[in-house]
């Protein structure tokens, strides 16, 4: 049916009498439908000629993967130079040249900025050469790695000279490669003198350390006038006391190691719940283990923690327990029991470190003066010897280190 003219209205007819507009309108959009598909051809045709020559383009206007490197190792070299020409200028007293190095680097183990060596130096004084531990920044260190080697080369500078706690002999921070050289400490970790000597208790072999109970309480007492001057002196605290972090002398004088922590709080002030999360919860004060805050008295429970350890030569501490298990016994006033070997005056002096309150736990020169007490009466004859030795994977489990 088509749609005829109405004379009444001003629409316009042709001859025939059909409105125009019934004509025009199909012809507009059947026109508009053929332009646009032409402009969708075009269009098409040039985006594919356009990622034709795409390629070349991106060929001509990407930046040369050698030149951008040589780019960026020459800006690096540049920050790297401004920061060590701005350095503190109290490192320059403690600069040992390259070639005060004598023989061959020993690798002992990697470390949390590069790997440690065991090393011979001339020392800076002229006495001669010193053994020492090499640790180095690693080689592809960026800017902020460097400015945290630099803080930490200056926290050995400024807190590390006490007799309890290995001391600096010198660094290079002048140029790459960084590095700084400690104090090498002859009988290694004490926590494996300990083992030995339960081993040679086992085997009736030859004394490797002459520790009696004197020379125990001698011990505890060089650590605790250790840390009694982190936290006077300094205002920081160890955080991670233990005797695999406690390096011992043949003579049997002990230095304070295992510092990472107490950096990190000389730093910023703080301890971050990442690096304290990496202490076994077996040596942790309880206000530790519900990040409560940690104070210096934190640190008081974990060094009844490692009396127990000396006097046991090397034993887990809540040998029966799980780590996971320690916590609710604690809550529960549940305490280890004395070890068969340690008098009652040390087991008390432990448990005086194990009060649940903080504020109850005695400081620092309260136990050193108390450790001396003890010396002065102490068996200086009678070696310490536990018959049973230890197997490092069950200490690791029992231990919770890994």
């Amino acid at each position: 049916m088509s749609l005829q003219c109405n004379f009444s209205t001003s629409n316009r007819c042709n001859a025939n009498g059909i409105n125009n507009g019934v004509i025009i309108i199909p012809v507009i959009l059947g026109f508009s439908s053929v332009v646009l598909i032409i402009i969708v051809i075009w269009k098409t045709c040039k985006m594919k000629k356009e990622k034709e020559r795409a390629p070349v383009i991106l060929l001509q206007d990407k930046p040369n993967p050698a030149k951008r490197l040589e780019n960026e190792y020459e800006s690096m070299t540049n920050a790297t130079e401004q920061i060590l020409a701005a350095r503190d200028p109290s490192f320059k007293r403690w600069e040992i040249p390259p070639e005060n190095l004598t023989g061959n680097l020993e690798y002992m183990q990697s470390g949390t900025y590069g790997p440690i060596y065991k090393a011979n130096i001339l020392s800076t004084d002229g006495s001669g050469e010193v053994k020492a531990v090499f640790k180095s920044l690693h080689d592809n260190a960026n800017a902020k790695e460097i400015l945290e080697y630099l803080d930490f080369v200056k926290f050995h500078m400024k807190v590390c000279n006490h007799d309890s706690i290995v001391k600096l002999l010198g660094c290079r921070t002048e140029k790459l490669p960084l590095y700084i050289f400690l104090e090498y400490v002859s009988g290694g970790c004490l926590l494996h003198s300990l083992w030995q000597l339960r081993e040679t208790a086992a085997e009736s072999g030859e004394v490797v350390l002459n520790l009696t109970e004197k020379s125990m309480y001698s011990i505890a007492k060089q650590v605790a006038c250790g840390l009694d001057y982190l936290t006077t002196k300094h205002k920081v605290i160890h955080g991670d006391i233990a005797a695999r972090n406690i390096l011992i002398h043949e003579d049997l004088t002990v230095k304070l190691a295992g510092l990472s922590l107490a950096f990190d709080v000389y730093k910023t002030g703080t301890l971050s719940s990442h690096r304290a999360a990496q202490v076994p919860i077996k040596w942790l004060a309880p206000e530790r283990v519900i990040k409560r805050p940690i104070t210096e008295k934190s640190d008081t429970w974990s060094f009844g923690i490692f009396l127990y350890e000396v006097v046991t030569l090397g034993a887990p501490p809540y040998p029966e327990f799980q780590p996971l298990e320690i916590f609710p016994k604690l809550q529960r006033n549940y305490r280890m029991p004395k070890p068969s070997n340690s008098s009652n005056a040390l087991y008390d002096l432990m448990k005086q470190c194990w009060q649940w309150k903080p504020y109850e736990r005695p400081n620092w020169s309260d136990l050193t003066n108390k450790l001396e007490a003890l010396m002065s009466n102490a068996d200086e004859i009678k070696l310490l010897q536990v018959a049973d030795e230890l197997d490092l994977n069950q200490y690791k489990q029992a231990a919770g280190v890994f």
